[in-house]
């Protein structure tokens, strides 16, 4: 039951991040217990105070003159920078925005020469973030504060600004994201005024917002299709106004009479939603493709581990053989400016590989990496690069083109968890790896770093695992049901 709000709070930056990680997660905020709200996990904690302290470095290595609005209260602070604004100063940091019920407080705003309420300056919102890229969430961000801005300066500042990891300034066209920016805004205005959105569930869900725990509950408790692996909002928004809510509907797809009804709903992808309510309804493992082996002479599993603040890449572990009979190998840097050595050493040892060799590696992320370290000390076209990235065969790809689990996510740990391997480090996952390179940068305590290795090293076993489970259980077409052989 939708919560009647007493009144309409205000519509600030963070719900625009905060809807595009988890529909639900505005809402909860504003209307959920607060009891179900987890509360930031230690690694969450030290990425957000390491967050502050890279963003003011920046703040302070680029803006060396912005004005700083120190106070918290967002009237106190908007009138602040409002008087800034008006005596031109180059660069405030930490400013308010506020217009009508619309609050927002970018990293810096920079002033502009050109016409505007304040004489021939205007100024520009820019915020300071780690991620390489531009994503949507830091456009729709951006996007309202120039919003604002226009309100109060009277001129739209059209090139708002995010200054990246590497020191980059990254421009957008905002009169171009002003149509997305709007469906958000909708999207947003009516969980302001107490509608909950329709049940969503994604990993940013758990590994992002705080609120997974509810988001969870209520998906299942509905058995909602939005409990279905790969089914994007676009998908369950066609499935439900065909009538289909929940993963018995979905298991009973009549997929000739709704194929093309709707934008995105292509046979593959209802023979897909198909298989993945009927694994989820019946709790079955579906092999739908045999598995085919393709697996040439030397088999390798490989991991990355890096350390995104830095964009190095500090580990690489190997399990070279089976599951059961492999061996565990590694190059480590052990700070970030012995990365080249780490990566002069990996190309050293792929020029001992003289047999055949084939490389197991889980999800895109692997051959990312590989590419961009190659491009950055020149390797491109080594001998040993050529041919150990031409031997990659993603395992993610090849369980998704043969298998069906009854789970929400197909992560490594996911699956590999589900059919029986463990991990056994104190490190649960890629963002606790980073927190503990941080921690072992700065304490220098070796205990860490070999509980990194531990838990990189488990992870290529698990590729292994994977491949093993898929060599005994995945060569025939067949459905497995509870209990399953392997347990």
């Amino acid at each position: 039951m939708n919560a009647a709000p007493k009144e309409v709070s205000r519509l600030r930056a963070t719900d625009f991040y905060r809807f595009l990680q988890c529909p639900h997660w505005p809402y909860w905020e504003r209307f959920g217990d607060p009891a179900d709200r987890r509360p930031l996990t230690l690694a969450e904690e030290e990425r957000l105070a390491d967050g502050l302290e890279h963003e003011k470095r920046i703040a302070h290595d680029l803006f060396l003159m912005a004005e700083d609005v120190e106070t918290a209260s967002p009237e106190e602070g908007a009138e602040k920078t409002l008087e800034l604004m008006k005596q031109g100063v180059p660069a405030i940091y930490q400013g308010w925005l506020l217009h009508d019920d619309w609050v927002g407080r970018p990293d810096l705003l920079e002033r502009q020469p050109g016409k505007s309420a304040f004489g021939d300056w205007y100024y520009v919102p820019v915020d300071i973030k780690r991620a390489v890229h531009l994503k949507k969430e830091h456009k729709a961000q951006l996007t309202f504060y120039a919003l604002i801005l226009e309100k109060l300066q009277g001129i739209f500042p059209g090139h708002p600004a995010v200054i990246n990891s590497d020191g980059e300034r990254i421009a957008f066209d905002a009169e171009e994201f002003l149509p997305q920016f709007q469906v958000l805004l909708d999207e947003l205005n009516k969980i302001r005024q107490g509608e909950m959105p329709p049940p969503v569930y994604r990993k940013s869900c758990e590994d992002t917002s705080p609120w997974g725990k509810r988001c969870r509950q209520i998906a299942e408790q509905q058995h909602d299709i939005a409990l279905l692996f790969n089914i994007d909002v676009r998908k369950l928004k066609a499935l439900r106004e065909l009538g289909i809510h929940s993963f018995e509907d979905a298991a009973n797809i009549d997929v000739d009479a709704l194929e093309g009804k709707m934008p995105g709903l292509t046979r593959r992808a209802l023979d897909s939603a198909k298989r993945q309510a009927t694994s989820l309804r019946d709790k079955s493992v579906i092999i739908h493709t045999p598995f085919k082996d393709k697996t040439r002479g030397l088999e390798i599993h490989f991991d990355i581990e890096s350390h995104p603040p830095t964009d190095v890449d500090y580990l690489y572990g190997f399990w070279i053989g089976d599951y059961d009979s492999g061996t565990y190998q590694r190059f480590v840097a052990e700070t970030p400016e012995e990365e080249r050595n780490m990566w002069r050493a990996f190309l050293s040892w792929t020029e001992t590989l003289l047999e055949e060799y084939t490389v197991y590696h889980y999800a895109a992320y692997e051959l990312q990496r590989l590419r961009q370290l190659a491009e950055r000390y020149g390797d491109e076209a080594h001998p040993g690069f050529k041919r150990f990235v031409n031997a990659l065969q993603d395992v993610k790809d090849i369980i998704r083109a043969s298998c069906v689990f009854p789970i929400y996510f197909y992560s490594l740990k996911s699956i590999a968890k589900f059919l029986g391997a463990s991990w056994g480090s104190d490190v649960k996952g890629g963002g606790e790896s980073v927190i503990a390179f941080d921690r072992w940068l700065e304490t220098k305590d070796r205990a860490i770093l070999e509980d990194i290795i531990v838990y990189n090293k488990d992870d290529v076993r698990a590729t292994a695992f994977l491949i093993n489970w898929l060599r005994t259980y995945g060569i025939s077409q067949t459905v497995y049901k509870p209990p399953y052989p392997w347990r």
